[in-house]
């Protein structure tokens, strides 16, 4: 998940069924930058402008290291499998 990737990411995700629950999985995600982070919480405004309950599990250590370091890891709905 990084600045090549979040406007595929983008357009793919808002092509995806609109449940009321949703977990995004992120453990085959390996690469990541600071977009990441924005990513996630572009997905999050989209799913509260949805009602839609938000959680991402498997949260790569070096996305948790990011958000931790920029202080919003506690913000992040996740949860390890």
């Amino acid at each position: 998940m990084t600045m090549e990737q979040v406007c595929a990411l983008l357009d793919e995700s808002a092509a995806l069924p609109r449940p009321d629950k949703l977990e995004i999985d992120l453990a085959a995600v390996s690469d990541v930058d600071t977009t990441a982070i924005s990513l996630l919480f572009e997905w999050m405004r989209q799913a509260q402008a949805r009602r839609c309950q938000l959680n991402f599990a498997n949260l790569p250590e070096n996305l948790a290291s990011l958000a931790t370091l920029y202080g919003v890891l506690e913000l992040i709905p996740h949860t390890s499998h």
